[in-house]
């Protein structure tokens, strides 16, 4: 259910000093290798610290990106900040207004600089029908589970142990 309307256009984020210039705009299999470049460089600190060998982003091949990006539930947005590429979110429909943010992510130079957060309150306009939002994160990531928390996700209590230093916990946003 891609939003062509949308697609390759890009949407202002807004006014804060804090986000300037951030904007957002759907991608499509053009973009397999930057997300998948994105993707990793987000993701590789947390596999150094985690060594999650199976669950981390950081260790997907292309072809499972293309895989993401073919599938018809599936739809990836690319954050840019300026005309810096810093990160993306995959949206996946799940059926009767719940949808699935798996994964969002920014690279690390533009952490802790509200993106992510401006990001998905964004995905919450672009998706009025939705009425649940899921989402899995690290536990041991406390500031992870901040912005969540913050954008009105509650821990569901459902979690999968990964290994002995990493938790994955599942949030959910009921509208």
């Amino acid at each position: 259910m891609p939003r062509m309307d949308n697609a390759g256009e890009e949407i202002n984020m807004g006014n804060k000093a804090v986000t300037q210039g951030i904007s957002i705009r759907l991608g499509g299999l053009r973009d397999v290798e930057l997300i998948h470049k994105l993707k990793y460089q987000a993701f590789l600190p947390l596999y150094e610290k985690y060594h999650d060998d199976e669950t981390s982003p950081a260790r997907e091949s292309l072809e499972k990106v293309i895989d993401q990006l073919k599938q018809d539930d599936t739809e990836y947005y690319l954050i840019s900040s300026g005309s810096n590429e810093v990160g993306a979110v995959r949206i996946k429909h799940k059926g009767k207004g719940v949808y699935t943010i798996s994964p969002v992510f920014v690279i690390p130079e533009f952490h802790n600089k509200g993106i992510a957060g401006k990001v998905l309150e964004k995905m919450f306009d672009i998706y009025p029908e939705a009425v649940a939002w899921r989402l899995e994160t690290v536990l041991e990531e406390v500031g992870n589970c901040h912005l969540y928390e913050r954008l009105g996700f509650v821990a569901t209590g459902n979690m999968k142990y990964i290994n002995d230093n990493m938790t994955l916990i599942e949030y959910e946003k009921v509208i």
